[in-house]
């Protein structure tokens, strides 16, 4: 079999929790003997692709010049939704002039205005995508790829029932994929020489994400300033949000035992996780976040946002709370970080939520898929 995934523009020097996801499984995939590509070109050649596969339902524009082209060479289409309705962040978790225009505006207009301020800063006014954007509106571009998909790859059962409430379509061409972790890592002995680089970090709360308004690290700051615990951020800034982390920064400064690290190859990550208390993720949601079973799975205890799809990854295993209240963050935090640790999440997790169980469930799919469409051409 051999498949093509494509995904957004920035896919590379932007990664994301999309960037893993596609990456990781692509590699399995590949353990299992399918032929997988990658193209982020809006009129790749799908004459030889057997099947195409998409990634994101809410960065729309690209996904919809893929779906355009698919449709155009018959090739069957699977999506990783990699969704969540972002209208009570955009409307209460956005900060600045962003946070005021989207009160006042509809979804639409609200991407109208992103794209183009996009297409100014890149000089990326020829990019069709972004004028497609501009001219459809960005509710007919999602409703036009989720109409057009052949099958859908959610995280969880509770993103396919959103999904499905929201767009109006039946809930029943699709395959929950489960986020992941690497278990060849996630069970590796860790050796005690290169732990030495991290141990300021002992017992550490963690938080793992770029540095943004939806992941929310100004509120958890707030939420710990002055109380005395070691609080580390790992993360990238991007171009559009340095003021946002000047912001951060400034309660960095004040406190002794806050640390930020812009980046961490993947494989040191797990190794810092192992020596960290808490993994802490606020955010305005998550699907369910791929640092929270990768920092699960390595001992540490959660403290994480109720929004998302992640009460049905970590069920009571976790303490949860909501972005926009502080006193809750701080709350679950303290929570998390007072309680015993022990073994029964990351038992969990390496029973169900290993790259290679989601690679095996995508291949399932994939065959569903051009199954169907064998099918329907005898």
């Amino acid at each position: 079999m051999k498949v093509l995934m494509q995904s957004r523009k920035n896919f590379f020097e932007l990664k994301g929790g999309d960037t893993i996801q596609l990456l990781k499984t692509k590699s399995e995939l590949e353990k299992l003997g399918v032929q997988v590509d990658i193209s982020l070109e809006y009129d790749t050649d799908l004459s030889s692709y057997d099947v195409v596969h998409l990634s994101n339902v809410t960065r729309i524009q690209e996904t919809y010049m893929h779906v355009i082209n698919a449709k155009k060479y018959g090739t069957p289409i699977v999506l990783s939704t990699i969704y969540w309705p972002m209208d009570e962040f955009e409307k209460n978790g956005q900060i600045g002039i962003r946070r005021i225009i989207n009160k006042y505006v509809n979804i639409d207009n609200e991407e109208r205005i992103k794209a183009f301020a996009r297409m100014i800063k890149d000089k990326c006014f020829n990019d069709k995508a972004m004028q497609k954007l501009l001219l459809l509106g960005y509710s007919k571009m999602q409703k036009y790829v989720v109409d057009n998909v052949d099958f859908f790859l959610p995280n969880s059962e509770m993103e396919m029932e959103m999904l499905s409430k929201n767009f109006g379509i039946e809930k029943e061409k699709y395959m929950v994929i489960p986020n992941a972790i690497d278990k060849n890592i996630a069970t590796m002995g860790n050796d005690s020489n290169e732990l030495d680089e991290f141990d300021k970090y002992k017992d550490a709360i963690i938080c793992v994400g770029r540095i943004e308004p939806r992941k929310n690290q100004l509120s958890l700051v707030r939420a710990l300033d002055g109380l005395g615990y070691k609080l580390l951020l790992v993360g990238e800034v991007s171009d559009n949000q340095k003021d946002y982390f000047n912001e951060i920064k400034k309660i960095i400064d004040k406190n002794e035992y806050f640390y930020y690290i812009p980046r961490i190859e993947n494989e040191k990550l797990y190794k810092l996780f192992s020596i960290c208390r808490v993994s802490v993720l606020p955010s305005w949601l998550d699907t369910p976040g791929l640092v929270s079973l990768e920092a699960a799975v390595m001992g540490c205890n959660l403290a994480i946002s109720s929004k998302g799809s992640t009460k049905e990854y970590f069920e009571d295993y976790a303490e949860y709370c909501l972005p926009d209240d502080l006193e809750s963050i701080k709350r679950s935090v303290i929570n998390a970080y007072n309680k015993e640790q022990n073994d029964n999440l990351k038992n969990r997790i390496l029973e169900k939520y290993t790259w290679e169980i989601a690679a095996q469930k995508t291949l399932e799919a994939y065959k569903i898929v051009t199954n169907n469409v064998s099918g329907r051409r005898k």
